[in-house]
């Protein structure tokens, strides 16, 4: 238990956070919290509007106090380090880190105002999961106003009439849809985070702490997660390798082993025995040990995974993750192979090509200018000025053909993009006819290019 800190000290906080004396800012305000947890207190209170909120209020001084404990932390790890260098395997320092990171985020309320207001957005058409309104103008970095939920934790809904089994669905697939659809995670969703409330609806409370996942970031779980379904271990290995950075030089062979040793753990195990969000944070600390430094957002996913799984265990014991799971993931695979997403990347490459051809000619002006300055200094044998001559001809000029090539790629790109119902050949988009028109031209100048470099005299 956290020990509680009085009233006044909140009030003090709240008034100079806001700016305002507290009656102003509320109607009716309890003076007794209803919650204590080591960062804040959590009050009662009623707006003007008769509206029934929370105001969650931060311990004075916690920043302080925390940031003592970090720094010891910090100690402990290197201190670890030395002297057993095995550890450095798991990057103590670097758990810190990212700990640090996440603990300085809970301690500015903003964050999890905006974190609120996102997740709105994303389920403003879910009508079974309620995101609590949120109040900028009573809030701030130390103090956070929203909503009251009047719910009960969801491993208590069917003191409230719910079914059990269908708020163990609605969970886990709020969770799959965070992480697969919109790449933006509660990374805490335990029981206490997560109300029941009336007609099988559930509500997420305290935002604080979340997990991001790019576009690419979910392409690469989308495989790691069908490589699971499958059962094939070295596309479970491989996926797991790609997830990751490479601190050392990786055994692969070993790393292949040790997945399919977690994997045949499963094998043969009924439906009601499997629990596919362990096997995941097994098989990313697996990989974590092999010198594959996984971000530390699909860390975070995997504990959330785990988390909802095991509260839709308990509610439900027949609830199947990999079922639930498969509708997001093939979604994923199929907007990742779609025409416009390669189209997008394909315009994205062509830029970056673009881009780097453009770079190239400064980047060589600037070698020539070190050339005749003195700054570089070659041993060479006299072969003619001519032949010299010849070779920087034929540079500029395959320069100049990949600057065309690069411009051809790129409009014919936005051309097939862009595609409308406009002008027709035969019953063909015009802009799609000049689109594949530059892309056909481009090819023969590119090669061209290849065969005057690979047949070259």
């Amino acid at each position: 238990m956290y020990q509680p800190f009085s009233f006044e000290e909140a009030r003090n906080q709240i008034e100079t956070e806001l700016c305002k004396p507290i009656e102003e800012l509320f109607a009716t305000y309890d003076e007794k919290q209803i919650a204590t947890a080591s960062i804040g207190q959590v009050y009662n209170a009623t707006l003007k509007t008769g509206e029934e909120v929370v105001v969650k209020v931060q311990r004075p001084n916690v920043a302080q106090i925390i940031q003592k404990d970090i720094d010891l932390m910090y100690t402990l790890a290197r201190l670890a380090e030395n002297q057993i260098p095995d550890l450095k395997l798991f990057d103590p320092t670097g758990i810190i880190r990212e700990f640090e990171k996440a603990v300085k985020r809970e301690l500015d309320y903003s964050h999890e105002l905006r974190n609120a207001l996102r997740f709105a957005e994303a389920f403003k058409y879910h009508d079974q999961i309620k995101i609590p309104k949120v109040y900028k103008e009573l809030s701030g970095k130390k103090v956070f106003t929203m909503e009251r939920i009047k719910g009960i934790k969801i491993t208590r809904a069917e003191e409230i009439g719910c079914d059990k089994k269908l708020l163990a669905k609605i969970a886990l697939n709020a969770i799959l849809y965070m992480v697969f659809d919109n790449g933006f995670f509660h990374a805490d969703p335990h029981p206490g985070n997560i109300f029941a409330l009336p007609g099988n609806t559930i509500a997420f409370i305290d935002l604080g702490m979340v997990g991001f996942l790019d576009e690419a970031m979910r392409d690469k779980m989308a495989e790691l997660v069908i490589a699971l379904n499958t059962r094939d271990h070295e596309g479970v290995a491989r996926s797991l390798y790609n997830l990751g950075k490479k601190t050392q030089k990786v055994d692969f062979e070993q790393f292949k082993k040790e997945t399919s040793e977690v994997l045949q753990k499963i094998e043969g195990l009924p439906l009601k025995e499997i629990q596919f969000s362990e096997i995941l944070n097994e098989l990313i600390q697996g990989a974590k040990k092999n010198k594959i430094k996984i971000p530390n957002d699909y860390t975070l996913m995997g504990k959330a995974i785990l988390t909802i799984e095991g509260i839709g265990r308990t509610l439900d014991p027949d609830l199947d993750l990999e079922k639930e799971a498969q509708p997001f993931v093939l979604k994923l695979i199929k907007k990742r192979w779609s025409a416009q997403r390669l189209g997008q990347d394909f315009l994205k490459s062509s830029l970056q090509f673009y881009q780097w051809s453009r770079e190239v000619p400064g980047q060589m002006i600037s070698l020539l200018n070190d050339f005749e300055n003195g700054d570089i200094k070659l041993k060479h044998e006299d072969v003619g000025q001519e032949k010299y001559l010849k070779i920087w001809e034929e540079i500029i000029q395959k320069l100049t053909s990949g600057l065309v090539i690069s411009s051809l790629i790129i409009s014919s790109a936005i051309f097939i993009i862009s595609t409308k119902e406009t002008i027709t050949i035969y019953g063909v988009p015009i802009t799609m006819v000049l689109g594949i028109g530059g892309y056909i031209f481009a090819g023969i100048l590119g090669l061209r290019i290849i065969k005057s470099v690979k047949f070259r005299d």
